[in-house]
């Protein structure tokens, strides 16, 4: 019984193009694959740790709103004085010859304005005085509706030590009209000043500190009606 062998063996120029062929045969099938994949979209994943808040203690402001004042009282009528005077002639007998005794020579003082029981007052301290709590002044009945939402006035305020408004005066009253327009005036009626001092000696002040120390100081607010 006889064999016979074929002889398969590639030719190196077969293998070449073999290899070559299924190079390029791999290529179609990556481009043919990136072309069909589906489009997804991309969400990115976000780690976020939020940090404990700190917690930052603020000094409450305490409103308050001032009763209503009664409408001041009327003017009291005064009588008209008349006239009754009576010229009374008086000699004054003048005695030149007075026995007055030497008075002793007085020794010079050493004392200033700023000794005594009365505190000094800060101009500018390092920390002026702060609200801790504010009072509404009260509308008087009576207003021109022209007045109401255009007034503002400017109150100086005196604080002591304890933050106790020791004195509170008007520097300034000012009429808006148009916008940011306004115009200073002398004075105000219907009441309106009375009632801005009054709330304005109810106020209450962290007070003025120099050196570490509390200390009377001025300080300024607004009010609007």
């Amino acid at each position: 019984m006889s064999y016979f062998f074929k002889n398969n063996r590639i030719s190196e120029s077969g293998y070449v193009l073999r290899f070559l062929t299924a190079v390029l045969t791999v290529q179609i099938l990556l481009l043919l694959l990136i072309k069909l994949w589906p489009e997804t979209a991309y969400e990115p994943e976000i780690f976020y740790v939020e940090s404990p808040r700190e917690q930052v203690l603020i000094d409450e402001i305490q409103i308050t709103q001032q009763r209503s004042s009664p409408p001041p009282p009327p003017r009291p009528q005064l009588p008209q004085p008349v006239p009754s005077d009576e010229i009374i002639e008086i000699e004054i007998e003048i005695d030149f010859d007075l026995d007055v005794p030497d008075l002793p020579d007085l020794d010079p003082g050493t004392g200033t304005a700023m000794d005594g029981e009365e505190s000094t007052i800060v101009s500018n301290p390092q920390i002026p005085p702060t609200v801790v709590r504010i009072v509404e002044a009260s509308t008087p009945e009576g207003v021109p509706s022209e007045l109401r939402g255009n007034i503002e006035m400017i109150v100086n305020f005196l604080v002591d030590e304890n933050g106790t408004v020791e004195e509170a005066a008007i520097v300034e009253i000012r009429k808006y009209s148009n916008g940011d327009e306004y115009e200073v005036l002398p004075f105000i009626e219907h009441g309106l000043m009375d009632a801005v001092l009054r709330a304005a000696l109810q106020w209450r002040f962290r007070p003025a500190r120099q050196d570490g120390e509390n200390v009377k100081a001025y300080t300024r607010q607004r009010f609007n009606y």
